[in-house]
Order: C-alpha cells, then structure tokens, then sequence
C-alpha cells in the first residue's frame, strides 16, 4: 500500500494518510468503503493508508510520532489505552470539533467517555463491539437436551460442557495460540463470578483485593480447558470458529466479529444452525470491544485531519462502517433497519442491559496488557493456577 508523510500538497491535490490494522478480511472491506465515501464528498483530497499488523499497529505508531512522522489520521483503541498518547501530548484535542457537530448528544455516553480525558475529547468512536458473547450451535445444544438461555453462571456452564463433550465433539473451541484469546475468556469468568464492579475494581488496579475472585476464576478456566480439543495450545481464534462453523464444538466464546464469517457460510443460519447467549453470569453486561479513530497534536495539515475526523463521526460514515464490520454505531441516532438481524439483536441488548463496561485494552494501562498476556503465556505453557494469580495480580501493580 501507498505510503505518505502526514498531509501534503501534490500537484493540487491535498493528501493524508491514515494509519490502521484493517489489513484484511471485513476490515479491509470495511476500511475502502469508508475512504471511498470520504473521497465521494472530499474529491480535491487523496487518502493513502498503511496497514500494521494488530499487534505492531501500536509500535509503528509510536515510532512514527517519535520520528515526527505521524499518519495524519490513524486508528486506535480507545480507553486507558489512549492515556499514556493523551499524557505525552501527542494526540489532537477535536473539542471543538465535537461541540460544533453536536456530538455529545449524538454519541453513547459509553462510547463518548472513553475518547473523553479532563472533560475533552480527543478521537472518534467508530464501532461497539460485543466481547462477552456465547455462540452454540443449535443443533449440537438440541442433540445433547442443552438450554442455553438457562445457563445461569460459570460454575454451571463447566456441567455443561461436561455434558457435551465427547463423540467426536469438544463442549468448547477454545483457542489457546495466543494468550488474548484466554485473557478474553478469563475476563467473562471473572465478571460471571464476581460481578462488573469486581471487574471495573480489578481493573483500576485493585487486584490484591480480589485475590479470591482471581484465583476462583483461573481455577474453572482451567477446568474448562479439559472441554477443549487436543490442539487447543496450537489453535488461533479465525481455526476456533472453523470448527465450531464445521460443527466439531457445541459453544464457542469470542467477540461478535466471529460472527461476519458465518454470514459468509450457505447452510448455517442465525437462529437455525448457530445462535447465542451472553456468556453465563453476564446477561445484564455489555463488555464492549471498541476502536476510535484519532489524529496527532503535530498534524501536517490539521484542517484536512479534522476534515476527515468529521466525516467519520457522521450517520452515513459509521452506518456504513458497523454494517460491515459486524459491530453497532456508537451514535445512539443511527436506523440499523438494513443491518443483519443478529446486529439488530446486539443493539436491542445494548440498549437493554444496565451495565457497560470495557474490554481489557481499553480499561487498563497499556504495560498492564502487556503483564496480563505474558500471565497468560504462562497459564498455556504451565497450566499452573498458582503461578498465573500471582502474575495477573503482579500485572496491576
């Protein structure tokens, strides 16, 4: 892909580019539907893009706005993980921005607060994504005489599993290649068991205090590995979904994303072949899985940035956006009449449910991630409860 420096000025034409990790799948479909709607209503500006990597978007960044060659504009999760961005001074304060387009009617306070430090804000939401999702497969539930919707906690789903498990079929895909994936589960154990106070507590670096609630759920993420497949150690999130759409697992946990490949497969139906619950214990929870799109304090050109930053936040930008993606607007005035049914479903649950709150990157500090995956690295290679609490509890402080 084309590269450029931040805005420029070439043979008229103005020129940013934009720095991102939607490098493939919906993403990338997502991402060129979006720059040509931009480009439609803004032909005097040329958008470049760079695609990283998700897990060397946020080195690439950081290299690029120390070598004082930031993209003009550039995807970023929100949260605490802006924070240590918004402490160096780095990212652009759009305030105004926000103020003159109404946006902080428009937006979800949820969405709205995680781009919002000392009462400014600096980024657009473009997406809500659910995290604490239980997909299963209808038919496979049906076979075994498994209600779903009647699974009331963690403790309870591990019987489940239990029953489910065998004939050629695990209760559970569970991907264990990369330690995000275990973290992801472990987080929806965690506020099963505990409670979306414990968790929004844990992640405010209060973890000592919670050392039984951490362990008590490492202990039962630990059971639940034994209702996984053999190859569990070896299996990455995109070969997981292959085999619950294959039918090899009656449940599969992951973010709704998962569920754009489903649409994609003739034969297996939402509502006849899969289908989904909250993950046990987090019915009345939306643990939400976000990206917003930001621009640096040293832009080239801040006009053309915010240019772009305005058209993000508008209706048409984001309905085009979440409708590929698989996600729901963060602007609470946006018709989801044309989205997928399943989507339609999401939102109407995010609308009803009482509590909100962040998946690990954006609740916690970015060397926290960091601490937390390297713990779960340990819990793959060791499967050692002990030693796991003690480096999740050492990663909050």
């Amino acid at each position: 892909m084309s590269r450029s420096s931040g805005t420029q000025t070439q043979s008229g034409q103005r020129q940013i580019e934009i720095g991102h990790f939607f490098g493939e799948g919906d993403g990338q479909t997502m991402l060129e539907a979006l720059l040509d709607g931009f480009t439609s209503k803004h032909p005097d500006i040329t958008v470049t893009d760079q695609s990283y990597s998700n897990t060397a978007h946020d080195l690439e960044i950081k290299c690029r706005i120390l070598l004082e060659d930031p993209p003009g504009i550039f995807v970023e999760w929100p949260g605490n993980n802006l924070k240590p961005y918004i402490d160096a001074n780095v990212i652009m304060d759009i305030t105004d921005l926000w103020d003159r387009n109404g946006l902080h009617r428009a937006f979800n306070d949820g969405a709205r607060e995680l781009v919002s430090f000392d009462g400014k804000q600096f980024g657009i939401p473009i997406t809500i994504h659910r995290k604490n999702n239980l997909f299963y497969n209808v038919e496979l539930a049906e076979e075994r005489g498994v209600d779903p919707q009647s699974i009331g906690s963690p403790e309870e789903f591990l019987e489940v599993l239990g029953q489910c498990h065998g004939d050629g079929v695990v209760g559970m895909a569970q991907p264990m290649k990369n330690p995000w994936t275990l973290l992801q589960l472990w987080s929806q154990i965690f506020i099963g068991q505990a409670g979306v106070d414990a968790y929004d507590d844990l992640a405010a670096g209060n973890a000592r205090s919670h050392e039984r609630e951490i362990r008590d759920s490492i202990e039962l993420l630990d059971e639940y590995a034994a209702y996984g497949s053999d190859n569990a150690n070896f299996q990455g999130m995109v070969a997981a979904n292959d085999a619950f759409i294959e039918g090899d697992a009656v449940f599969f946990h992951q973010g709704d994303w998962v569920a754009g490949a489903y649409a994609e497969v003739e034969g297996f139906d939402y509502q006849r072949e899969w289908d989904h619950v909250a993950f046990p214990g987090t019915a009345d929870t939306y643990v939400m899985g976000m990206d917003s799109i930001v621009a640096p304090a040293d832009a080239d050109d801040p006009e053309i940035s915010q240019t772009f930053l305005e058209y993000v936040a508008s209706k048409d930008a984001l309905k085009t956006i979440n409708r590929i993606k698989g996600s729901i607007p963060p602007r609470g005035d946006i018709s989801l009449d044309d989205f997928p049914t399943f989507l339609q479903h999401q939102y109407e649950d995010f609308n009803r449910v009482r509590n909100h709150t962040g998946g690990q990157k954006s609740m916690v500090l970015p060397e926290i991630g960091i601490e937390q995956r390297l713990a779960f690295s340990t819990f793959i290679a060791e499967r050692d409860v002990d030693q796991t609490v003690e480096e999740l509890i050492s990663a909050y402080h």
